[in-house]
Formats: structure tokens, sequence, C-alpha cells
């Protein structure tokens, strides 16, 4: 018989976040993508009973125009009467754009509480060079101006750097640090 171990839910977050986050660069699945990541922006909403619970965010980011989107879905995630915006009469946004606006939340929830994997940091840095009105430094840096390529080049550019940072690396959480193999103890000699 075998016993199940405790899992840390927010270890188990972020994996579910990392998966969600490859998940949408591969362009496949967009409303099983969609329905993970607004699962995700319940799961990790931290500021319950926040008059704005976009205060936590950087400042910078609080006010950028071209992050309106995220901050509303924040806002709503934060509310008591939590409602998706699936079939939301007027809504234009593909169920690839509203899982990009949802993970986004997400990290933003997790910054504070957990340092992120690189997945993670990989998509914040993504979503600020595709959405927001003035990208930072390190996110032209990484990706360049993205905010006016189609959809599935920008979603490409994401897939591309997550490819280049290699698959071991990013099964690695910072939280957690890898353990060694075990090395075989060899007894002392019986005299």
């Amino acid at each position: 018989m075998t016993t199940s171990l405790p899992v840390d839910p927010l270890l188990h977050t972020l994996r579910m976040l990392d998966r969600t986050v490859r998940l949408l660069f591969s362009r496949q699945e967009p409303e099983r993508t969609r329905s993970l990541a607004m699962e995700l922006a319940r799961a990790t909403s931290p500021c319950k009973g926040l008059d704005d619970p976009v205060r936590t965010w950087e400042a910078r980011l609080q006010v950028d125009r071209g992050l309106g989107r995220a901050r509303r879905l924040q806002r709503l995630v934060n509310s008591p009467v939590w409602q998706s915006d699936h079939g939301t009469p007027g809504s234009d946004k593909t169920p690839t754009e509203s899982a990009a606006d949802y993970l986004f939340a997400s990290v933003m929830n997790l910054v504070n509480q957990v340092p992120l994997s690189d997945e993670a940091h990989v998509f914040r840095l993504w979503y600020l060079a595709t959405r927001a009105a003035t990208p930072p430094e390190n996110a032209l840096r990484l990706f360049g101006d993205l905010r006016y390529l189609p959809a599935h080049q920008q979603l490409a550019a994401g897939a591309r750097l997550l490819e280049t940072l290699g698959g071991e690396a990013l099964h690695a959480t910072p939280s957690r640090p890898r353990l060694q193999a075990a090395r075989p103890v060899e007894s002392p000699p019986q005299a």
C-alpha cells in the first residue's frame, strides 16, 4: 500500500501555471488553455477583501494603459461575484487572448508569494512585450516590441524563447532545489 505525500499547494499551482503557459504558447487547445487560466486566476487570488487588488502590482503596471484588461480581470477575480467573461456580448477577445490575460493576473498574484519559475518569468515578460503601452526594457531586450505582430507570431516568439532555455532547466523550480542521486556508501572493511 502506498501513501500519498502531501503536496505543497503553491508548488502544485506553479506546475499548473507552467503547463498552462506551455499550452498557450503551443497554440493547441485554446478553450482548455483558457479554462485552466481562469482556474489559476481564481486559485491564486490572494487579495480577498482589498478595495483594489491591483494595488499590489508594481506602480508602473498599475497605470499602464495597455494592461487595462488584465487589471479588470484581476478585480473580477477578486470580486465576491466571480463570473467568467465567456460569451460576453461584444467581447472580441479570442480564447487565447483571454487565457493570456487570466494567466497574467495569476502571475501577478503569485509574484509576491513565491519565487516564479522560468516559464512564469518568460510569460510575464512576453505579456508585457505584447500588451503594455510602454513595455519594460527587459521585456524589449528579450522579445523586442511584439505589440504590432499578429497573435500567432507573438505566441511563436514565446515558444521559441522557452525552447532556447532548454527543457531540463525549465522543469526545476527555483524554490525547490533538485536532489542529487544517492551514492552508494561503502561500509568499512571488517577486521
